[in-house]
């Protein structure tokens, strides 16, 4: 859904330079955090959820540099191509995964 998303805001917003592209990925790539540190809440089995959330994050990862790439070709974008960095937020997936289930475990103890 959040793939979808990014192809569908990338063309509507119709950046001027690749910096926006990336960003706009970054963005929606954020969001699909948020989504999943919210949904960890929801379901029964943690931990495959956990593993199937990061194989996704991943796979996001690539579809969406693939995406971006193509799309800057495509639309002769002008910019360095170096902005992906903005997908260095991948680092704070876990984490946050880890915290939801650290607190939904404290809340099931205190319950």
């Amino acid at each position: 859904m959040f793939m979808l998303l990014s192809m569908v805001l990338i063309p509507i917003f119709r950046p001027k330079n690749a910096e926006t592209v990336w960003s706009i990925a970054g963005v929606v790539y954020a969001l699909f955090i948020v989504a999943n540190s919210i949904l960890v809440c929801f379901v029964t089995n943690v931990w495959p959820y956990f593993w199937y959330s990061m194989l996704l994050s991943f796979a996001y990862l690539v579809v969406a540099g693939l995406v971006v790439m193509a799309y800057l070709k495509l639309a002769g974008t002008q910019g360095s191509n170096e902005s992906g960095m903005v997908f260095v937020v991948i680092m704070y997936h876990p984490v946050a995964l880890l915290v939801m289930i650290f607190l939904r475990w404290a809340y099931s103890k205190l319950a």
